[in-house]
């Protein structure tokens, strides 16, 4: 009797492992096949995309992600009510300049997103910036009384990584005397991301950098997770797979566009800060603060992001500044907290009412509706950025 039972036991451990290694050898298959397939596969149906009605500002770059294209007039509407321009170069620029840096002239160049780009406002931050340099006669004086050009390199979407590509590929030939990272916390977790899919006329490079980056690269390939089944009966009960049979749901669902850990952001934000550094000794890295870490409401992904980046940036060898400190100081007794007249209102309450009966913070954003800084903040910000880099 004993010896039936362990030969039953025996049987099944038996059945058991050649199963689990049966399920075990069509995984390793499943993601091999899909590894090697799936970017040539998705890279096939970019290449059969229809581009029309994609942001036309947009132009795919193999080597930063997408710039803006050159020569563009956009504006944008309610509620920011916009107008601005591109020049030759594909900056967001009152005027032209050459690549070559003229005799007498002291060059700074900005990286940054959205903040930095001023797509939102009919003014940019980095134009006050360069008037309130060349009124200065302390700057001119530190400079040789050169004239100061503020070159414009900001995209909107763009994060750490691609800050790192601008930096690498584009802004040496400019030939820049100083280079500013101006970030906002969100950038770190920003991942090399398009705006744009590649038009069926594209560089075979600019769709392949355009999958890798956007579809494959982000795939945990050792997932525990079985994505044989997640790809097949698993989407029963809800289950998505990273890797699904049919390509075009890949596409479907769109680029991944942030960092699925905030470890790993950091990490990536490191080796970008580093190539910037290895092409820049001496760039300068602006933390502007946002809405949510003025009016202390940071939703939980942001908590302490400020703080981890500074210490990220600093041991690296360079100047991180936070304007927070300075913004903030510009509020003082300004806040909703210390307005009894405002006491129990809500934000849609409030911006309901006049604009002069609006704390100090509500006039720096497009609130309700969006979090980008208004022309009237930006020229407070502006005014910051020049002390910091008079005294520093």
């Amino acid at each position: 009797m004993r010896i039936r039972l362990l030969s039953a036991v025996l049987t099944t451990l038996l059945l058991a492992v050649s199963v689990a290694l049966t399920l075990l050898a069509v995984e390793v298959g499943f993601r091999a096949f899909q590894y090697v397939m799936l970017p040539g596969r998705l890279a096939a149906l970019v290449a059969q995309q229809n581009p029309d009605g994609y942001n036309p500002r947009f132009r795919p770059d193999s080597k930063a992600g997408y710039l803006y294209v050159a020569n563009f007039e956009g504006e944008m509407g309610h509620p920011w009510h916009s107008r601005w321009r591109t020049n030759s170069h594909g900056h967001i620029a009152r005027s032209e300049y050459p690549k070559a840096k003229p005799v007498g002239e002291f060059r700074i160049a900005v990286i940054g997103d959205s903040f930095t780009a001023g797509l939102h406002n009919n003014v940019r931050w980095t134009e006050m910036l360069e008037d309130h340099h060349n009124a200065s006669t302390e700057w001119r004086r530190r400079n040789g009384d050169k004239a100061t050009r503020v070159i414009n390199f900001g995209v909107d979407g763009t994060g750490f990584v691609q800050f790192a590509a601008i930096a690498r590929h584009y802004v040496p030939e400019f030939e820049p005397d100083l280079v500013i990272v101006n970030y906002v916390s969100d950038n770190v977790l920003r991942r090399m991301r398009y705006m744009k899919l590649p038009s069926s006329g594209s560089h075979p490079e600019d769709i392949r950098t355009y999958v890798r980056a956007n579809f494959v690269d982000p795939i945990d390939w050792l997932g525990w997770r079985s994505e044989v089944v997640a790809a097949t009966v698993g989407q029963r009960w809800g289950m998505v797979s990273q890797m699904p049979l049919d390509a075009r749901h890949l596409l479907a669902a769109g680029p991944t566009i942030k960092f699925a850990r905030r470890q790993e952001a950091l990490d990536v934000g490191r080796t970008a800060v580093a190539s910037i550094l290895a092409q820049f000794p001496t760039a300068l890295f602006l933390h502007m603060p946002c809405y949510y870490e003025l009016a202390g409401e940071e939703p939980w992904y942001l908590r302490g992001l400020a703080g981890e980046i500074h210490a990220m940036i600093e041991p690296l060898g360079t100047r991180a500044v936070s304007l927070q400190p300075q913004m903030g100081a510009l509020l003082d007794g300004k806040r909703k907290a210390q307005r009894p007249d405002l006491a129990g209102l809500s934000l849609h309450q409030i911006v309901a009412l006049p604009k002069e009966r609006w704390p100090e913070l509500y006039r720096w954003f497009f609130l309700p509706d969006d979090l980008h800084y208004t022309d009237y903040a930006l020229g407070l910000y502006a005014n910051e950025v020049a002390k910091v880099m008079t005294t520093h």
